[in-house]
């Protein structure tokens, strides 16, 4: 009996050890097997979450470019009445006509004076209203974001400096074929 005891203890420990060495044996092999296949198959999996993490930040900058190109400045409206210029509404028609559907917003920059953008917003709706009649009207939203931007006549002055500055063609002197040096 004095030999079964210890024989007993020692057999119970040494039970218990191994129960341990066996635990995530079964999971290991599992995971080797994976990676396996996934580096064999390496880059297909993810492809298309790397392209669609890198294309996810165009869908912004086109949207911050329509909006940048349908927005009304002060340039587009008379200073004192805040009314829709000429430009202003060949720039509302151009809007209409060549934005995608997604993008027919019309923007209208914030003016300084208090209650302007209101009178623009106004404007710019009264003349979608009478150039659309019967169709919904896109919506007419106000923005911070001010475009950078120059009027119609500072354009049109440094176009014509330039025109101006050009020098007139003069042909090169003709010499005559064979004439030798």
């Amino acid at each position: 009996m004095s030999r079964t005891v210890p024989l007993l203890l020692t057999c119970l420990f040494a039970g218990l050890a191994a129960v341990p060495a066996q635990a995530g044996w079964n999971e290991f092999w599992d995971r080797v097997h994976l990676d396996f296949h996934r580096n064999n198959c390496w880059p297909q999996p993810f492809t298309s979450v790397d392209r669609q993490a890198t294309r996810s930040y165009f869908q912004g900058m086109v949207a911050n470019g329509w909006r940048t190109q349908n927005t009304l400045t002060v340039h587009d409206f008379d200073t004192q009445s805040h009314e829709l210029t000429d430009g202003g509404k060949r720039k509302v028609h151009w809007i209409m006509s060549n934005s995608p559907e997604q993008f027919k917003t019309v923007w209208v920059a914030q003016a300084f004076e208090r209650g302007a953008t209101a009178t623009r917003i106004d404007s710019v709706q009264q003349f979608l209203a009478k150039s659309m009649p019967g169709e919904s009207l896109p919506p007419v939203v106000a923005t911070t974001k001010q475009p950078h931007d120059w009027s119609a006549e500072y354009i049109d002055a440094i176009d014509r400096k330039a025109t101006e500055s050009i020098q007139a063609p003069v042909l090169p002197t003709f010499q005559a074929a064979g004439g030798g040096n």
